[in-house]
């Protein structure tokens, strides 16, 4: 009976994230970032502006280059060139995912 629990538990867990991951705004990026931790994305490119903590232990980061403090987005700043960033992570701080939330030239920079 507990092994069974168990399975339910966890099966209603992953169709949660599933269904979370689904409904994020934005469309999917490419980037070298993924699977790697936060961390290393802030020291490239300033914080995130807010976040939100999730069920798993994960949490969402959105991140955007006009508020990072960061040279990306500076030069040639104006329209087109800010980027909007969500950025999934796990419960270890590891990107699991990045979606384009503001597509502009600084995204190239920041998602190397």
């Amino acid at each position: 009976m507990r092994r069974k629990k168990i399975t339910l538990i966890g099966t209603v867990t992953l169709l949660t994230i599933s269904t979370l991951c689904a409904a994020l705004p934005g469309h999917p990026a490419r980037s070298s970032y993924i699977g790697k931790r936060f961390v290393a994305f802030e020291m490239n490119n300033g914080p995130s502006y807010k976040w939100k903590k999730l069920a798993d232990g994960g949490s969402l980061q959105w991140w955007r280059s006009d508020l990072a403090g960061c040279c990306v987005g500076r030069s040639g700043s104006g329209v087109g060139n800010r980027c909007e960033l969500l950025i999934e992570l796990d419960k270890n701080r590891v990107i699991r995912q990045i979606r384009i939330l503001e597509h502009g030239s600084a995204c190239n920079v920041a998602l190397r």
